[in-house]
């Protein structure tokens, strides 16, 4: 197997409804550690949670994780899971108007060596492209996901349920918070999206795929996803967040 490379670029966004931006990203080509995360929580508490998230996962799966056995990567992944939320936990304890405030958070980390690792809480979501094809890798943690499952709705109808907005799992909620982890081999010409529901909701997974299908560069990519999202109303934060992968020669 070959050495891999990849270009990236993140972009989150208002939207058009809300009048702040309880997202958050990190994009780091470096270390190869990519998230977005989205807060919830009044009084901007949201905004803390997610920043919270993003900064303690990437801090802690920075560096070291490149040389690390892939079963070493996914416990520093749950450790760096469960430190977030106790963090956010601890801080809304010390601050009354931060009770309650919470976040998902979807982390991708890229190896050199071609694997792949993506941790994943909440309805943030992470996609594959691979020849021509875009696939939702990750599962949403929440209620009309589990109807879903259950068999008692369908997912064409899951799309605009009124409790769509309803997460059964986050990080800030329990003192032990359990992501779901996922790897992987990557390929040459892979693309990875990350993105909160602010597109996701707005915006098709054609009209999703036809876009970074369209865009090489990374970020006119996601500028062009925000842009969509806003355009088809922009209800909520908008984060997108766009990885290309490249084989060495």
């Amino acid at each position: 197997m070959g050495r891999f490379w990849w270009k990236c670029a993140a972009l989150t966004d208002v939207g058009r409804v809300r009048r702040s931006n309880e997202d958050s990203v990190y994009c780091s080509a470096e270390s190869g550690v990519f998230v977005v995360a989205d807060g919830m929580g009044g009084h901007a508490a949201g905004e803390v949670a997610s920043a919270i998230a993003s900064e303690w996962i990437a801090e802690r799966l920075c560096g070291a994780c490149m040389t690390m056995e892939l079963d070493q990567v996914e416990d520093r992944f749950r450790t760096a899971f469960v430190e977030a939320g106790r963090e956010i936990l601890r801080q809304a304890a010390e601050n009354t108007a931060q009770l309650g405030m919470g976040t998902t958070a979807t982390v991708l980390f890229l190896r050199e060596d071609g694997r792949y690792i993506i941790g994943h809480i909440g309805d943030s979501r992470a996609y594959l492209v691979r020849d021509g094809m875009i696939s939702q890798v990750t599962r949403d943690h929440s209620w009309v996901q589990e109807q879903v499952d259950r068999g008692m709705i369908t997912p064409h109808q899951a799309k605009n349920h009124p409790q769509s907005n309803i997460i059964t799992r986050a990080l800030g909620t329990e003192a032990y918070p359990t992501p779901d982890l996922y790897n992987g081999e990557v390929q040459a010409g892979d693309t990875f999206l990350l993105a909160s529901d602010g597109l996701t909701d707005m915006v098709s997974e054609e009209h999703m795929l036809t876009i970074l299908e369209e865009e090489e560069d990374p970020k006119r990519c996601v500028a062009r996803l925000v842009r969509e999202a806003n355009l088809a109303g922009g209800m909520d934060n908008i984060s997108a967040l766009v990885a290309r992968i490249g084989e060495s020669s």
